[in-house]
This record gives C-alpha cells, structure tokens and sequence, in this order.
C-alpha cells in the first residue's frame, strides 16, 4: 500500500483553518482591531440538503473569510438547524475547529476516508462539485479535517460559496 493509499487527502494542500465563533461581527472586530487581520467578507450560508451524520440536517448560518498570507480563516456562526458547529461550541466553546484541504473529487476523497475508517459528520455538495466533508478526525489532537472541492475554475472562491 502506497503512502498516498494509507490517507484521505494531500497534506499540502491544506489552505483554510475554521474558527467557531458566537458572534461574528465582534470577532471581526476584534481581529482587525487587535491583529490587522482583514478585510473580512462577510455573508450568510443556507445548506438546506446539508447531512449532519448521515441525515439530511439543513442548516443556516454566517461566514466570514479573511486571507492571512496563502491561508485563509474562515469564522462560523450557526443562526439555525442542526451542525456540528453547534456541538463544538456547546462542548468546547469558541476556537479552532478545523482545517480545510482542497481535494480534485469529493465523492473520491470521502469514498477513501471511509475505507480508512473515518465517519463523515457533515456534508453538502452542488451539482456543480462544490462541496464539502468534516471527517470524525478529532479523537486524537481535537481537529476535525475538512475536504473542500471548488466547481470549476472557482478555485478558493467565496463568490463560489455566496452562489449557493
């Protein structure tokens, strides 16, 4: 077995790291103020066909997306429905909660996770590919992993994610 067989994504395409947050705004805020971090965009998601383990769980929330050098932060609030967003913010509070990899095939990348035993926890994909997949990874290290794949030619594109 390849090393490239015994995991679920390339390491080095690793390019967001995802903060769960109570309020957006003030950690925006807070994050231009005290750090020079920004500008931020700013804009709310509704993943209606969303999967939370397994079940179709839609959800509404906000974003928030800022480059710092080649990564990008992305801060999450839940407004409604059912995430795994919420039980980390109910379990651990605000804080670091993933770190986003870019993959070529989606289906192809979970397909993989899975035959290396890990569970999705939640998931959404569009007709046109975007989408995306948490992996259960946090059982050692507390991170969950996200794999992330961009429609065409919309590579890290949040005008992608707004055209939801």
């Amino acid at each position: 077995m390849s090393s490239e067989d015994r995991v679920p994504f390339d390491a080095s395409k690793a390019f967001q790291i995802g903060i769960v947050v109570k309020n957006i705004g003030e950690t925006v805020k807070y994050y231009q103020e005290a750090f020079g971090i920004g500008p931020f965009e700013i804009f709310e998601v509704n993943y209606t066909d969303a999967t939370y383990y397994g079940e179709k769980a839609g959800y509404r929330g906000k974003r928030a997306f800022a480059k710092i050098g080649p990564i990008t932060i992305e801060l999450i609030e839940l407004i409604e429905g059912k995430t795994i967003h919420e039980a980390f913010l109910k379990e651990k509070g605000e804080g670091l909660h993933h770190i986003g990899f870019e993959v070529k095939d989606l289906k192809e990348g979970v397909a993989k996770a899975e035959k290396l035993g890990f569970k999705v926890t939640q998931g959404w994909q569009r007709e046109d590919g975007l989408g995306f997949a948490y992996l259960d990874s946090d059982k050692i290290g507390g991170v969950v992993f996200e794999m992330i794949q961009w429609p065409a030619g919309g590579k890290d594109s949040l005008q992608s994610l707004k055209a939801k």
